[in-house]
């Protein structure tokens, strides 16, 4: 991931172009949402809690060093034989340095512990990988939603230019009374429409862009940033489409619960260890005295001491039985939860794949549509043209070809999403670029 950070950032950079709008294609803002995503920056967060979990697993591994020091005055009164008063007063040192080490825990309890605790790490890091490619997706789709946006601008942009000729044609028709004004008016209320639907498709042009500066975490009035609708992919074929192995098993979410339900099992196992003894070591140098003038003598008073010490805790008031049952009952449902969801993964997977299916084919059927509106459109402005159309099938051409060409823009798109979304659910990078 490091290192795909470090292209994403080199790409950024030969990218900028001072004073002009830079325009990105999905790589370059995919690496924005990394950088500057809030998302990624809490799966950071998240990540290292976890880190710092297992640290404090493995603490019982090293031995506990203790050093302490102390130095006080004490002052008293003492009474002499014939009734006098002696004021006393005694300076004390000491210090002492304790050395122990855990033997054992509740029979080897801390071990399981340690090994849970990596398996959590283990789904922490699938946590991550899984918010990476959620952010993915987030501008991935939002990226798509700007690119059918800008499409459809355009695609309305050319039947306005239709339209609006057919208009100038028909206004001069109808000044040498060649047009009635029944049709006049026809042709006035479809340029209309398409001028209308320019404005519609900018306002949404507008919204989509807004929806991927979000989703890729950065200011849209700080930043000049555009979509490169020159570098889109296009859809892959329809046979390419069925080898895509369906194996779900690095899906995160499934990674993750695999590993929480590993992880609530050996703490289970472990709770149950704590009807076992533990076992310390400890060791320690003690040194205490009234001065500090005799450095010869100082170490006169000092002693030594090790041992090792057995404790059992026989009753606690059945606090130790409803931790395992507590603990057990969170290893059920996470392995509940966890058959779930390889169910809920498995079916989604499935309805994405005949997803994708049916946008590739209704892609391919768009482009052929596409084709015959076209053809169908030339004919009959020819056949308007040598007068043996009538305006309105000319108009209603006009409309489908308008049509087609805008099915064909959220074909490709919806195709492009669903791509995108199976990938994702299959646990891998979707295509960013050729």
């Amino acid at each position: 991931m490091t290192a795909l950070l470090f292209v994403f950032s080199v790409f950024l950079v030969a990218q900028t172009h001072e004073g002009q709008a830079r325009e990105l294609d999905l790589a370059g803002w995919v690496a924005l949402a990394y950088q500057n995503s809030p998302a990624i920056s809490s799966a950071d967060a998240s990540l290292l809690s976890s880190e710092a979990s297992l640290t404090n697993s493995k603490s019982f591994l090293w031995p506990s060093l203790t050093l302490s020091a102390g130095a006080s005055r004490s002052w008293s009164s003492v009474s002499l034989p014939g009734g006098s008063i002696e004021d006393v007063e005694a300076n004390s040192y000491s210090t002492s340095l304790s050395l122990s080490q855990e033997l054992l825990q509740s029979g080897g309890q801390n071990w399981l512990y340690l090994e849970a605790s990596e398996l959590s790490l283990l789904a922490a890091e699938a946590d991550h990988k899984g918010d990476v490619l959620n952010v993915t997706m987030d501008v991935v789709s939002a990226y798509y939603s700007v690119l059918e946006a800008v499409e459809l601008k355009k695609a309305a942009e050319f039947a306005h230019e239709r339209s609006r000729s057919q208009l100038e044609r028909t206004e001069a028709l109808y000044e040498i009374g060649a047009s009635t004004t029944l049709q006049l008016l026809q042709v006035q209320v479809q340029e209309s429409g398409d001028r209308l639907t320019v404005s519609r498709r900018e306002q949404s042009l507008f919204s989509a862009y807004s929806n991927l500066f979000n989703a890729a975490g950065v200011d849209h009035n700080s930043e000049n940033l555009q979509i490169n609708p020159d570098a889109v992919v296009e859809p892959l074929p329809l046979e390419s489409v069925r080898r895509i192995p369906l194996d779900f098993t690095e899906n995160p979410n499934l990674v993750s619960a695999s590993f929480r339900a590993r992880a609530s099992e050996l703490q289970s196992t472990a709770a149950g260890r704590a009807y076992w003894p533990s076992l310390r070591a400890s060791a320690g140098w003690s040194w205490n005295d009234n001065t500090l003038d005799d450095v010869d003598r100082m170490f006169d008073h000092d002693g030594f001491n090790a041992g090792v010490n057995l404790s059992w805790n026989v009753f606690d008031g059945f606090l130790r039985e409803s931790r395992i049952k507590s603990a057990r009952a969170s290893s059920l449902v996470s392995q509940a939860s966890l058959e779930t969801l390889e169910n809920s993964v498995s079916s989604s997977i499935e309805s994405l794949s005949n997803s994708l299916k049916i946008d590739i084919q209704y892609y391919s059927d768009s482009e052929l549509m596409l084709d015959q509106a076209q053809e169908q459109y030339r004919l009959s402005l020819m056949s308007y043209e040598m007068g043996a159309l009538p305006l309105m099938d000319l108009l209603s051409a006009q409309s489908d070809l308008s049509q087609a060409e805008a099915n064909l823009v959220s074909a490709r798109v919806a195709a492009l999403t669903s791509e995108a979304s199976l990938m994702i659910q299959l646990g891998r990078m979707p295509r960013l670029g050729e």
